[in-house]
């Protein structure tokens, strides 16, 4: 058995031998040396089945299993599918009881060997020895468990049989199979390798431009490996066997030929240059001869490279002529510093920039260490592993700023780059080209603070000469809102607002035109659409042919500063609470009437308003009120008048209106005036709604007339105020036109007003007493009264003078005047006991007892000058008790406390309310003089005095009686129940001197004899 499957496999193997030739016959045709191998195998297998080990009818073993998985491993798919296809044909015409079986194996053997022929390509598997025999292993155990599908019988026959027989032989002949196809690829490999390097060998001796030949020592040609046909034109094939002399000239030949033998001789090789004429004239040729191994009897001989450098030579000249140029150039460099020095730093060339760079002179520098020279020595160490570097590697070659040294010992910025010369691979010579940065530091400090300048908080833009857009700032993308992509290229008139004419800009670029620069303020739109004021200035840059070449623009964004000019403007010339122009615009606007008027020949008219009773407001409803009727008043004088008249408001309740283009005749300005006021009138008397509150107010309205310059400003203004003053005396609600002969009465008011404060300065004023005495004609006391002795008017009287003091507010210090000086004359009656008992009354004003300190002064007056309170009398009229009732107890209580008493002057003849009465701290009523005089005459007047006098009696107050003039009136006083009296019937108010010789000789009379 073991024998007969031995002698199977040896045959098949022969048989593949076969496939190694075709291989090596059709390896130029891939596709038909696959088909004849897939043939061959098959065959192969063909014939194995011819002469099978028949182990049982139908069933055959042979070697095609090894011979089918080897076809697929070493052959491929094409191969083994051909191979396969024939096995399995020609097993399935063979038939038998195992020919499924057969066919199986036939398969199966193809399968794995095409599974290890991808899985060996995929490099997962080698196809090493131990690899191929655990392949023959795993194939025949697949084979033989593929015998198990025989019937029963049959497969253990077969098993028992040939199972072991097949493993022993056909596995290791797998292995002997696999390796000798092995060997067939690699050396197929080898074969095609070798050829492809001896043709790579040929194309590139072929390439090769030079002469290539074999001689021997006779200087024959014995091979041709390359040819330029530079030899008279002949090619290679007509050289062989041709001597030197046969194709070249004498003088050729004869030196060419002595470098070869000395080659042959030296056996070693040589380089040297010799002439040779070409179809292209006389050529220079580099020649290197090497001598070859000679067999023993045969010539000796030797291989010639000839390389044309004809070219080159000819560009070694140029370059030594061009390297003369270049260092003469370099010589004559102004602006770049080159020195030349050797890899040791050497000194070789120093040209004239560097010796301006650094202070030293050629015949100073060449020579001597660079890094000594020019090198701080704190870079020396690092400028020495710099150039290390740069020898070893042509990328170490860096250009950077350095700080280097001249010759007086100061910096030298430089820009230093550096280049090599190379001599056989090496650097012969370094080159280092230096910049002074001196110049260029200085330019970049300015452009840092140009740069620093343009992007500051101003808004800059720069255009060419064409004004297209070049370039912005930060700033200016903050102000405008575009950014610089958005404007870069385009036309500043994209940021127009449209608010300014075509003359303005031509008037613009005029300016720029002669005077190179223009400044204003224009009015551009943001990208957002918003129109803002800039303030701008725009400078033209030019060339030095005086051409422009670009527009510099500085913008700042004014919106604030012109919200707060407009608000400064709106303080400055506009009432806050109204906004109503003030008393400075109304003047303004007055200067301009006037102009005006004087011009048009025009009237205008001049309207001072004045809200009635306004101080009643602020004191009953409060100040928000008042503001409230403030502001509708204005609008109501706004609804009244025309576009082109003012209103003002001066302050306070006071307002002026301005006509102006009225009527040129006087009297028919005034009726139109007139008509204007009756309008105000009937619109200010509507009623107000204040906040919920209803409010009836009227005005006073004064009118006067202008034309031209004819009166002052100021002067006008007093005119209108005056007869508005007039308006208030004449009833209020009403109007009334200026009157000169008010103005001269106010001139004399003023007038008069600062000679009430000249007399107290001066010591005009004296006090005049007028007895009180009782039924008996005792002198009680007296009543202290005002007069004024001026230089120049005389005696004033107080009816002239103090109601001017009263509205001027000088009565509070006339009245403390006439206190202290009472208070001085009841400590001079004191000492005397004909006047120490007499009591003294003083008349106190409104204005002066409102004053908040009243009470202390007064008692502090009293202490200062000694006086008995207790005979000081403080009479007050009835307005005062109008106002702040509970101030005025409050004070007349804390002077009472001290002894001063208090007499109700006038009583009757204003507001009397008998619960102020009970509550008021009085002393005494005081009948007015008015109800006196006529007491007689009129029985109203005399119902009046006795009621008085009964009201004082049942409120246990003293009642006096003033202006008695008569006897009769005093009797009737008298019978009425009062008992004290004051008038001319007893005597006038008395110089002090005076009233003293009337006081002892009314005691003398009195007393007994």
């Amino acid at each position: 058995m073991f024998l007969e499957l031995v002698k199977g496999v040896a045959l098949l193997l022969a048989l593949s031998q076969l496939y190694s030739y075709s291989a090596r016959s059709l390896r130029q045709h891939p596709w038909l040396s696959q088909g004849v191998g897939g043939l061959l195998f098959g065959g192969i297998c063909v014939v194995g089945m011819m002469m099978p080990l028949e182990v049982a009818p139908g069933v055959i073993f042979d070697a095609r299993s090894v011979v089918l998985s080897m076809a697929s491993l070493f052959g491929g798919p094409w191969v083994g599918t051909l191979a396969v296809g024939i096995a399995a044909t020609y097993r399935w015409h063979l038939g038998g009881a195992g020919v499924v079986v057969g066919v199986a194996v036939t398969l199966a053997c193809y399968a794995l060997g095409l599974i290890y022929y991808f899985l060996h390509h995929k490099g997962r598997v080698g196809l090493g020895w131990r690899q191929l025999l655990a392949f023959g292993v795993l194939v025949h155990v697949c084979e033989i468990y593929l015998f198990t599908w025989l019937p029963g019988d049959v497969a253990v026959a077969v098993l028992n049989t040939v199972a072991w027989p097949l493993l022993l032989v056909f596995s290791p002949a797998t292995l002997l199979m696999g390796l000798i196809l092995q060997d067939v690829c690699t050396r197929l490999e080898t074969e095609d390798a070798l050829g492809s390097q001896e043709e790579r060998l040929r194309a590139t001796i072929g390439a090769i431009p030079d002469l290539l030949y074999v001689l021997d020592e006779q200087g024959t040609f014995v091979e041709v490996l390359s040819d330029a046909a530079l030899l008279r034109g002949g090619r290679g094939q007509n050289l062989l066997g041709k001597r030197l002399h046969d194709v070249l000239p004498p003088e050729d030949a004869e030196p060419l030929l002595a470098h070869l033998q000395r080659t042959l001789d030296l056996q070693t090789t040589q380089t040297f240059a010799f002439n040779l004429q070409s179809k292209h004239g006389r050529r220079l040729f580099e020649g290197r001869a090497h001598a070859l191994k000679s067999a023993v009897g045969q010539p000796r001989s030797l291989v010639l490279l000839a390389r044309d450098v004809t070219e080159r030579s000819e560009a070694e000249i140029a370059l030594q002529a061009s390297e003369m140029r270049f260092r003469s150039l370099l010589q004559n460099v102004g602006a770049v510093a080159v020195q030349g020095y050797t890899p040791d730093g050497t000194i070789t060339y120093w040209n004239t920039a560097a010796e301006r760079l650094y202070g030293y002179t050629a015949d100073e520098a060449v020579g001597r260490n660079l890094f000594m020279l020019v090198v701080p020595p704190t870079l020396r160490h690092e400028f020495q592993n710099a150039l290390q570097d740069m020898q070893a590697s042509p990328d170490a070659f860096v250009s950077q700023e350095l700080t280097l040294v001249h010759k007086n010992g100061h910096e030298v910025p430089v820009f230093s780059s550096h280049a090599a010369v190379y001599a056989n691979g090496a650097v012969a010579e370094f080159f280092r080209f230096d910049m002074d940065l001196a110049e260029r530091r200085r330019t970049e400090a300015e452009l840092r603070v140009a740069a620093t300048a343009f992007e500051a908080q101003e808004g800059m833009m720069v255009t060419n000469a064409r004004r297209e857009i070049l370039r912005v700032n930060q700033a200016f993308t903050r102000i405008s809102g575009y950014e610089d992509h958005e404007v870069i290229g385009k036309s500043p008139s994209m940021f127009s607002s449209g608010w300014h004419d075509n003359a303005f800009y031509a008037e613009m670029n005029q300016t720029l035109q002669t005077q190179g620069h223009w400044e204003g303020e224009v009015w551009n739109r943001r990208k957002n659409g918003d129109i803002y004021p800039q303030q701008m200035h725009i400078s033209s840059v030019d060339d030095d042919d005086g051409r422009v070449t670009h527009y510099v623009a500085t913008l700042i964004d004014i919106t604030q500063r012109k919200a707060a000019e407009d608000q400064i403007r709106q303080l400055a010339f506009y009432d806050p609470l109204t906004g109503l122009p003030n008393r400075r615009m109304l003047m303004d606007r007055l200067q301009h009437a006037f102009a005006s008027s004087a011009r048009s020949g025009a009237c205008g008219a001049l309207l001072f308003i004045d809200l009635d009773h306004f101080k009643t407001l602020n004191d009953t409803l409060g100040h928000d009120k008042g503001d409230l009727l403030l502001q509708q008043v204005a609008h109501r004088l706004l609804d009244a008048l025309r576009e082109e008249d003012t209103v003002a408001r001066l302050g306070g309740d006071e307002y002026v209106v301005m006509l102006e283009g009225l009527d040129a005749q006087r009297t028919v300005a005034a009726g139109q005036a007139t008509q204007v006021g009756e309008k105000i009138i009937t619109a200010l008397n509507v009623p107000y709604r204040l906040a919920g509150h209803e409010f009836h107010s009227t005005p006073s309205i004064g009118l006067t007339l202008f034309s031209g310059h004819e009166v002052a400003l100021d002067e006008l203004l007093k005119q209108a105020d005056l007869a508005m003053y007039q308006a208030k005396n004449a009833g209020r609600n009403g109007l009334r036109f200026y009157d000169p002969l008010m103005q001269a009465a106010v001139t004399q008011r003023a007038e008069l007003e600062a000679d009430i404060r000249q007399g107290l300065l001066f010591g005009q004023y004296e006090l005049h007493y007028q007895p009180q005495v009782d039924a008996h004609g005792q002198v009680l006391g007296a009543e202290a009264l005002l007069r004024w002795r001026h230089p120049v008017r005389g005696m004033v009287s107080p009816a002239d003078f103090i109601p001017v003091a009263e509205e001027s507010g000088q009565i509070v210090l006339l009245g403390s005047w006439v206190l202290e000086t009472a208070c001085a004359q009841l400590v001079s009656w004191a000492q005397d006991s004909t006047t120490e008992h007499l009591s003294l009354a003083v008349n106190v004003s409104s204005r002066q007892f409102r004053q908040q300190d009243f009470a202390d002064h007064m008692l502090a007056m009293l202490d200062y000058t000694g006086a008995n309170p207790k005979r000081l009398k403080l009479e007050l009229t009835e307005s005062l008790l109008v106002e702040n009732i509970e101030d005025v107890i409050a004070k007349m209580t804390a002077l009472r406390a001290r002894g001063v008493g208090f007499s109700l002057d006038d009583f009757g003849t204003g507001y009397s309310s008998l619960s102020y009465l009970k509550r008021l701290p009085l002393d005494q009523l005081k009948i007015d003089q008015s109800f006196v005089r006529d007491v007689l005459s009129d029985p109203n007047d005399a119902v009046i005095a006795k009621t008085i006098v009964a009201l004082g009696n049942s409120l246990g107050l003293a009642v006096i009686a003033e202006g008695v003039e008569t006897a009769e009136q005093r009797d009737f006083l008298l019978e009425s129940g009062c008992g004290a009296y004051q008038g001319y019937f007893f005597s006038r108010p008395l110089p002090v001197d005076t009233f003293d010789v009337f006081v002892r000789a009314t005691q003398a009379l009195v007393e007994p004899a």
